[in-house]
C-alpha cells in the first residue's frame, strides 16, 4: 500500500495537491457551518425572583447576575433579580427601583449586591462607593464592610463608604446604625461617622438648598447656567466645584458671599459642589447634579423615499441608531410631516421594532426620541418619509427582441 502511494505521489504530484487542497476547503467548510448554525450566545438570566429594574443609567452601567462571573452592559428598563451585582463605572450614575417603592440612587464607583429578601425587608449590600436611598413600603438595611444602616420606611438617606470610613447622613425620618459594638439611632438632619470608632455628628451649618439632590435636566447645545442656592452662609465661605464626589480634583474653588452662585459653565456631565470653610473643612453635605446632552437617534429603516409592500396585517420594521445610556424609544408615525395627528405612538424597548400595520397606502412619516421620563420630553430624529403600498407594482413590459426595427408603411 505504501509503495502504491508513493508511486502515484511520484507519479501525479499535482494530483495529490489539489486533493489536499481540496480536503482543507471541506473543513473550512465544515467549521463555518458549525459556527453559523451554533446559536448565538444570550444574556445570562437569572433564575431569582425580580425585585427591581434600572429607572436611569449614564455609562455603561454593569449587572453581573447571580451565579455568573462576568459582567454584562445594563441598561434603564433592564431586570434585577435577587443576589444580582449592580457596578456603575467612574464618570456615571444610576438608579435603581424596587418592586416594594424602594429607590437607590448610586454614585460613580458603586458596586451594590441585592441580598436575598429578609423578613419583609430588603438587604442591600454596599461594598464600594455611595447611595443615596428612598425607602418604600419594606425597611431597607444597607450593609458595609465597617457597619450597617437600617431604614425604615419612607426615610432619605445616604450611605457613603470612603477609605475606610463609613457615613450616614439622614435628610428624612431617621436610622439606625450598628458598627463597632454600638448602635444608635441618627435622626433627620444628623449624621453618623464611623472610623476607629462611631461617632454621631450634627447637621451641617450650611444647607444646601437648589439644585435639588440628584437633580437631573437635558440641554441642547451649550450646557446651560446653573445657580447654586444655599442656607446659614458662614464667613470665609468657598464653593467648590468638581467632577468626583470625593473633591480630588476641584475644579472650581471660589469665594462667595450671600446665599448663592451662579456657574455659567457647568460642563455636561456629572457635577459635585459643597461648601467649605476658610480652611478648605466641608461646612455642607456634597450634592451632584447632572447635564445631559439631548441627542436625537438617525433613522435608519425605512429609509427616506422608500416603498414598503404591506399590505394589512403585515409587519413594518423600524431601525434607528442607539443612543448612550437610553433603552427605551417612542416610535411616532403620522401621514403629516407636522405629526399632527399621530396615528402610531409606540414605546419600544431596544433600537428596532416589527409593528403590525394598518396604514392605509400613501406618503407616511415617522421619527423617534428617548424616552425617559425623568428627564422630559427629547429631540425627535428627523421626519422620515415613506411609501406604503398594498399590493406588488408589476415590472414594466419587456421586448421580446429589442433589435427588430419597425419601419412605417409609405402606402400603396
Amino acid at each position: 500500500m505504501t509503495s502504491h502511494a508513493q508511486a502515484v505521489s511520484h507519479a501525479n504530484p499535482h494530483r495529490l495537491r489539489d486533493l489536499l487542497i481540496a480536503l482543507a476547503g471541506l473543513a473550512v467548510a465544515v467549521v463555518s457551518l458549525g459556527a453559523a448554525l451554533r446559536p448565538a450566545p444570550t444574556r445570562a438570566r437569572s433564575s431569582n425572583p425580580v425585585v427591581a429594574h434600572v429607572a436611569f443609567a449614564t455609562g455603561a452601567l454593569q449587572l453581573r447576575p447571580a451565579e455568573t462571573l462576568g459582567w454584562q452592559t445594563g441598561a434603564r428598563g433592564d431586570e434585577v433579580h435577587e443576589s444580582d451585582a449592580v457596578y456603575v463605572p467612574p464618570g456615571s450614575e444610576a438608579r435603581v427601583e424596587f418592586l416594594d417603592g424602594t429607590v437607590l440612587e448610586l454614585d460613580e464607583r458603586s458596586l451594590v449586591v441585592i441580598e436575598p429578601q429578609r423578613g419583609t425587608g430588603r438587604a442591600v449590600t454596599l461594598r464600594q462607593g455611595a447611595v443615596a436611598g428612598l425607602t418604600g413600603l419594606a425597611p431597607l438595611t444597607l450593609t458595609t464592610s465597617d457597619g450597617t444602616a437600617t431604614l425604615p420606611p419612607s426615610t432619605v438617606a445616604r450611605v457613603d463608604v470612603t477609605k475606610g470610613q463609613l457615613d450616614v447622613a439622614v435628610a428624612k425620618g431617621k436610622a439606625t446604625v450598628a458598627a463597632k459594638g454600638q448602635t444608635a439611632a441618627v435622626e433627620a438632619g444628623g449624621r453618623a461617622r464611623v472610623m476607629d470608632e462611631m461617632v454621631l455628628l450634627p447637621s451641617w451649618p450650611v444647607t444646601l438648598r437648589a439644585p435639588e439632590a440628584q437633580h437631573r435636566q437635558l440641554f441642547r447645545g451649550r450646557p446651560p447656567a446653573i445657580t447654586l442656592e444655599w442656607q446659614g452662609t458662614q464667613k470665609g465661605a468657598r464653593v467648590q466645584i468638581a467632577k468626583d464626589r470625593l473633591f480630588a480634583f476641584v475644579s472650581r474653588d471660589v469665594a462667595v458671599e450671600g446665599d448663592r452662585f451662579e456657574l455659567a459653565t457647568p460642563g455636561a456631565g456629572v457635577t459635585w459642589w459643597r461648601l467649605v470653610d476658610a480652611r478648605g473643612a466641608p461646612v455642607s453635605e456634597a450634592r451632584r447634579f447632572s447635564l445631559v446632552e439631548d441627542l436625537a437617534p438617525a433613522n435608519r429603516l425605512p429609509r427616506p423615499g422608500e416603498v414598503v409592500l404591506a399590505p394589512p396585517a403585515t409587519r413594518v420594521e423600524y431601525a434607528w441608531t442607539p443612543l448612550p445610556g437610553v433603552s427605551r424609544y417612542l416610535l411616532e408615525v403620522s401621514a403629516s410631516q407636522g405629526f399632527e395627528p399621530v396615528t402610531v405612538n409606540e414605546v419600544v424597548s431596544g433600537t428596532q421594532v416589527k409593528l403590525e400595520s394598518s396604514l392605509a397606502e400613501g406618503s407616511w412619516y415617522w421619527r423617534v426620541r428617548a424616552a425617559d421620563d425623568a428627564l422630559g420630553e427629547a429631540l425627535p430624529s428627523e421626519a422620515t418619509r415613506f411609501r406604503i403600498i398594498h399590493k406588488a407594482i408589476p415590472d414594466a413590459p419587456e421586448l421580446l427582441n429589442p433589435e427588430i426595427e419597425v419601419t412605417p408603411s409609405r402606402g400603396p
